[in-house]
C-alpha cells in the first residue's frame, strides 16, 4: 500500500494531478496536534491511518517528507519517497538554520506570518500561471493557523542528521524553499520548483512509478 502525505497545511488536493494507474494508495490526513507535541508523538497518531500488516511505502511532499521519515522510525517501511523536501537538518539553507538557531519564528505574529505567506507564496513555490496561483492561495487560506504554527516550530526544531537507506529523494533544480545546492543524493527535476507536484507532474509520474514497481 502506498500512503501519500501532503505538505504543510495542504491535503490530498496537491496529488490530484499525479496519475499512477494500478497503484493502491491512501492519503494520510492531518490531525490536530497538541501545542508542544513532538514529531514522534504526532506521527504515532498518524500511524492509526496505516495498515501496518501490509507492506508500506510512504510518499511525502515537503513537510510531509519529514513526517514520512519520522513515521519510518516507528514502523517498518519498504520505501520512503520524498519530494521537494529535506533528508536532514544539514540540508537546510543558511537562512533556515539561522531562524532555527535564534528561534526567530516564535516571535513573528501569526497575522504577519500569514500575510507574508500569501504575498510571497507564488514566488517561493514557483507558480506558473493564474490557475496555479488560485489553487495555492486556496490551500493557504484553508490551512489551520494552529497547525501552521506547530508545524513550523517542529521543522525549525528538527534535529535529524541521518536518513534511511531505503529513501528516495526527488527534488527540483530551482526549489527556492529548499535550494538544491544544499541537498545531496537526489533525483533532479530540471526547472522544478517547490510546487512541482502540480506543475511538473509529467516528469514526476514515470520516476515515481518506476520506484514503486521496483522490488
Amino acid at each position: 500500500m502506498v500512503y501519500f502525505i501532503s505538505g504543510l497545511g495542504a491535503d490530498e488536493r496537491v496529488f490530484q494531478f499525479l496519475k499512477l494507474p494500478g497503484i493502491e494508495n491512501r492519503f494520510i490526513k492531518w490531525v490536530n496536534p497538541s501545542q508542544r507535541e513532538s514529531l514522534s508523538s504526532y506521527c504515532k497518531k498518524l500511524i492509526a491511518q496505516i495498515d501496518t500488516q501490509q507492506e508500506i511505502i510512504l510518499i511525502g511532499i515537503s513537510f510531509g517528507g519529514i513526517i514520512a521519515q519520522e513515521i519510518a522510525k516507528l514502523v517498518p517501511c519498504k520505501k520512503i519517497i520524498i519530494i521537494s523536501s529535506v533528508k536532514s537538518r544539514a540540508e537546510f539553507n543558511w537562512q533556515l538554520k539561522l531562524v532555527s538557531q535564534l528561534q526567530l519564528h516564535r516571535i513573528v505574529p501569526l497575522w504577519l506570518l500569514q500575510t507574508a505567506n500569501k504575498i510571497t507564496a507564488n514566488y517561493y513555490f514557483d507558480v506558473k500561471d493564474k490557475a496555479e496561483a488560485r489553487f495555492l492561495q486556496q490551500i493557504i487560506k484553508d490551512t489551520d493557523p494552529t497547525f501552521l504554527i506547530w508545524a513550523i516550530d517542529r521543522i525549525m526544531n528538527w534535529h535529524e542528521y541521518r536518513y534511511p537507506q531505503n529513501l528516495v529523494h526527488i527534488h527540483g533544480s530551482i526549489d527556492k524553499i529548499f535550494p538544491i545546492k544544499n541537498i545531496k543524493n537526489v533525483i533532479e527535476i530540471p526547472n522544478g520548483g517547490h510546487f512541482m507536484i502540480v506543475n511538473k507532474v509529467e516528469q514526476l509520474e514515470p520516476l515515481i512509478f518506476d520506484e514503486l514497481k521496483q522490488d
